[in-house]
């Protein structure tokens, strides 16, 4: 059983991060509207050590939401490979987390993607994936963590590109022996068939390590498309991890 002073030093620490958690649920909440449609976001990955600098990733993420009368779902299926690259300025270190351990890495990877609306399915979209992703460490144990990603995309036979940028932040917690990481993200989706910034992708949310080789996430997510057309949804995400 905890003790009493540790439960109050996390009662204190929880406290002293209730702004952050409060600004990001206003973040998502604030614009959204009663008519929005919900979708449901479940998503299963696995993660395999291949080297102590390289490590493979593979996702299944489906999507599935209705909107009055019209149904849709979406099942992506991805393969990357994590490459960590020797910091400039920093000593590279070993961490229990691969991704919290690093500051700087690179992610390549290949994307395949299948829709479907009201049973008639669209053109599958191929990606090819490139990403680069920088941490930084700012006061309180919250750390920022920037991403930028290209997609390479052929959508039925048509090239396109979309460029991705990303902020999170995160502080990670202990509780009751289990590691625990709240987050909250915003994504920027600059089309170039559309040559503007088409979308922008809200999330707040939280990672539970359960042991050694599992853990899961639960976020609420909020997305907004301003190109071709405006429009709005909200998403609620499960995430189930395994770690070889």
């Amino acid at each position: 059983m905890a003790r009493p002073s540790a439960i109050l030093r996390l009662a204190a620490r929880l406290t002293r991060s209730l702004p952050a958690v409060l600004c990001a649920c206003s973040a998502l909440s604030g614009t959204a509207y009663a008519g929005d449609p919900w979708e449901f976001w479940p998503e299963a990955s696995g993660f395999v050590n291949l080297s102590p600098r390289t490590r493979l990733y593979l996702d299944m993420a489906y999507a599935t939401g209705k909107d009055v009368s019209t149904t849709t779902t979406a099942l992506d299926l991805a393969a990357y490979l994590d490459i960590s690259l020797k910091p400039v300025r920093r000593q590279f270190r070993q961490a229990e987390d691969w991704q919290r351990g690093r500051y700087y890495w690179l992610r390549i990877g290949y994307d395949h993607v299948l829709r479907e609306t009201q049973g008639t399915r669209s053109a599958p979209e191929d990606r090819g994936i490139i990403s680069f992703w920088h941490k930084f460490k700012l006061p309180a144990d919250i750390w920022l963590e920037g991403r930028e990603r290209m997609d390479l995309r052929w959508i039925g036979g048509n090239y396109s590109t979309r460029y991705r940028f990303r902020l999170e932040a995160t502080r990670e917690f202990t509780v009751l022996d289990h590691k625990v990481v709240p987050y909250f993200n915003v994504e920027w989706f600059y089309d170039a068939r559309y040559d503007g910034w088409a979308r922008t992708l809200y999330q707040a949310g939280s990672e539970v390590t359960v042991n050694e080789h599992f853990r899961y996430e639960l976020y609420l997510a909020r997305q907004t498309d301003h190109l071709p057309s405006a429009s709005s949804l909200n998403a609620f995400g499960v995430v189930a991890k395994w770690y070889y």
